[in-house]
């Protein structure tokens, strides 16, 4: 019988965690089963077990008997309302949503003077200040600014709050008590500029709707205080954000074709001089490929950037609602690959073509790259929807436009 060390569930139970906190398993979708999960991740069924007891002890799936295992609103039933999990309530609408960590910083000289008088801190405890906005399709509609004890929730890192709501973080990190919650609301009226929203502005005057959520841990400390502020006819929490953040189509820094996805070249060559941090894998079979996958994020790894793997239709789902900050490398595996994101209105402008290996049938243009009339048709259905397709192996080479 296969047996797997025992810290194997811990990555299985890790990468279904991102995968339900990222939106890829949304609300009341149903998981893999046991036997599908043993096949992807090549492990025993014990281990997959593990992996599902420890979701559902962190509250992020329910298990039913007869019927599966099932992902669940965290904290559903412990009270935290949508003034705390706001992510989690613009899914179930419907809604694209990222988190992005504007600042994370611990203030140790005393700064921010009337919080620490809320939050009964002298000058000389550290104070944890930080700063998230929630972008959803697209658009930025929720800015967070949260004031934390550092002797309550010690040693929290960056990578930890990059698309992460932060108080069902804390609670299953640091094991809270969440009747301790209290929410303040209140209303007023403010001068909204047009640019807040992007649009044309129909009235100088706005309604806003004010909320403050704090946590007071057993000796009746506030050790939480987050602010949050929204127009009253929005229907979900909005603050003005900077105008530098509104992103007119995602950071494509360059398509690659290539038949072997990401390897050294691709991953460390291509990725470095482009200076991307996301390459983004779209391939159909890849994305359902565990082995290939953890061989290509090894690749990824040592060139500092992240990685993901998409089947084609979901590229062309999701690519506009990307971050702000990710700068993006495509890699596809063929030139019909490439035309079928372009026609579904992924906003490619250049294609490189790199590898593509000899087959029966294919002829020679370069000594990486061989075509048959398929290949010739994808690329120049690519041309002629006004994409820069070329052929350059590594980025030193000279660039061989395509025209056949």
């Amino acid at each position: 019988m296969k047996r797997q060390p025992l810290w194997q569930y811990k990555q299985i139970s890790a990468e279904l965690i991102r995968k339900i906190e990222s939106g890829e398993l949304v609300v009341n979708s149903k998981l893999p089963s046991e036997k599908l999960l043993c096949e992807q991740y090549d492990v025993s069924r014990i281990t997959v077990r593990k992996a599902l007891a420890e979701l559902e002890e962190k509250h992020y799936i329910t298990r039913r008997q007869g019927q599966g295992s099932f992902v669940k609103a965290h904290f559903e039933d412990a009270g935290i309302s949508y003034i705390d999990n706001n992510s989690e309530d613009l899914r179930r609408l419907g809604h694209s949503v990222y988190i992005e960590l504007h600042e994370f910083s611990i203030l140790a000289d005393g700064e921010e003077t009337k919080v620490r008088r809320i939050m009964q801190m002298n000058n000389s405890e550290y104070l944890y200040r930080v700063n998230q906005v929630y972008i959803s399709d697209r658009r930025p509609i929720i800015q967070r600014e949260t004031f934390m004890s550092f002797a309550d929730f010690p040693l929290l890192t960056s990578a930890e709050l990059q698309n992460t709501e932060l108080m069902p973080l804390l609670a299953r990190k640091f094991d809270l008590n969440l009747k301790r919650l209290h929410h303040e609301i209140s209303t007023e009226v403010e001068d909204i500029p047009s640019r807040l929203y992007g649009i044309p502005n129909t009235s100088p005057r706005e309604s806003y709707i004010k909320a403050k959520t704090t946590y007071t841990n057993e000796e009746n400390r506030t050790v939480y205080l987050s602010n949050a502020t929204t127009a009253a006819s929005s229907k979900v929490f909005f603050v003005r954000h900077k105008e530098e953040n509104v992103m007119s189509e995602p950071h494509i820094l360059l398509t690659r074709v290539d038949n072997r996805l990401v390897h050294g070249q691709v991953g460390v060559t291509w990725t470095k001089t482009l200076g991307a941090n996301l390459i983004l894998v779209a391939n159909d079979q890849a994305a359902q490929d565990i082995l290939q996958q953890k061989l290509m994020k090894s690749t990824a790894e040592s060139s500092g950037a992240q990685i993901r793997f998409f089947t084609l239709q979901k590229t062309i789902d999701v690519i506009q609602k990307a971050a702000d900050r990710q700068k993006i490398f495509i890699v596809v595996k063929t030139p019909e690959d490439a035309l079928t994101l372009i026609k579904g209105n992924v906003p490619i402008k250049e294609l490189n073509v790199g590898n593509m290996h000899f087959a029966p049938g294919k002829e020679e243009i370069t000594k990486k790259v061989y075509v048959d009339q398929s290949d010739k048709d994808a690329l120049m259905g690519a041309v002629n929807m006004g994409v820069n397709v070329y052929i350059q192996d590594v980025p030193d080479d000279h660039k061989t436009e395509v025209n056949f």
